[in-house]
């Protein structure tokens, strides 16, 4: 099995307005493509969802855990009409304040039977109170039975906006220790199912030089960084590229997949990787080299692909 963690950044996505008797929409210019919705929010660009789409079906990946998803719609018209129906999109919406939730891309093919769950009303110690998004839970089942549990979540950003809370240090403190809250109460009820934490974690949650709010990862849980586990080489090792006010660019990964070390035999090390987008063409988009190639990107974020042995 194939499991993607991408964050799609502002997967807006709406047809309200569209004729779908006539041509397929993937065939509209882009100036017909935004007249499509009503939205307030712009449609993510029709070449930027084309090369989404392309990244996932390269990497044929059989679950999308995917961040910055504007709502159901959005993500059920991408599936529907980007990803040629092959793919059941299911979203919640979330406690986002910017109208980014959380959804999965699942397979049509998949040899399981699954069900949602939200936690947005999954209380937090003040000043947090709520998830800023969600952790939103799939169950993978067969013969009526969980084979396999995921969680994904966005943790706030560093934004602190309104100057009470320096780097949302506070509330991602909490959001992190919520998270691990409800891993470890499903790992109590299902000790020998797999679960996966993944999605946007906005920081470095990695075993190297940790970030104070993700050393609870490691004190509370015996999760691991499937990158880590994987092998894959430090410079590789990056999902986000960034630049400072001075222009000096930086490589972090902030996007995740944990798994219990317990469970670290189910991962096929040689098939764990950082998908890097491309034209469409075919043609590989270059590692930004400064802050407007970024802009050439489909997400400002790149995936992580993680392939598992588990068998239905």
């Amino acid at each position: 099995m194939k499991v993607m963690v991408l964050n799609a950044q502002d997967l807006f996505l709406f047809m309200d307005k569209h004729d779908h008797s006539a041509s397929p929409v993937t065939e509209l210019t882009e100036i017909k493509w935004q007249l499509m919705s009503s939205s307030l929010f712009s449609n993510k660009s029709k070449e930027k969802c084309l090369m989404l789409a392309n990244a996932i079906k390269d990497a044929e990946a059989d679950i999308v855990m995917v961040t910055e998803v504007g709502g159901p719609e959005s993500l059920s018209n991408f599936a529907k009409y980007v990803l040629n129906d092959e793919y059941l999109a299911l979203s919640l919406p979330s406690n986002s304040d910017r109208g980014i939730d959380l959804g999965y891309l699942i397979k049509k093919s998949l040899a399981y039977k699954v069900d949602i769950h939200t936690h947005i009303d999954y209380p937090l110690p003040l000043p947090a109170k709520r998830f800023s998004r969600d952790v939103l839970r799939l169950d993978l089942k067969a013969n009526d039975k969980v084979q396999m549990i995921l969680l994904l979540v966005h943790i706030k950003s560093k934004l602190d906006m309104s100057k009470t809370d320096f780097e949302g240090r506070s509330r991602r403190v909490l959001e992190v220790k919520g998270l691990l809250e409800i891993y470890k109460n499903l790992e109590h009820l299902h000790p020998d199912i797999p679960i996966l934490i993944g999605g946007d974690f906005n920081g470095h949650a990695g075993e190297e030089n940790t970030e104070e709010e993700f050393k609870a990862i490691y004190e509370m849980t015996t999760l691991k960084d499937i990158a880590f586990l994987a092998n894959i080489p430090p410079e590789e090792r990056f999902s986000y590229v960034y630049f400072n006010r001075g222009g000096n660019r930086f490589e972090q990964q902030i996007d995740y997949l944990f798994i219990s070390d317990k469970f670290k035999h189910l991962i096929e090390t040689t098939e764990c990787y950082f998908p890097r987008y491309k034209h469409l063409s075919g043609a590989p988009l270059p590692i930004p080299k400064r802050m407007e190639h970024k802009n050439t990107l489909p997400s400002d974020h790149y995936p992580f692909l993680a392939t598992l042995r588990l068998n239905p």
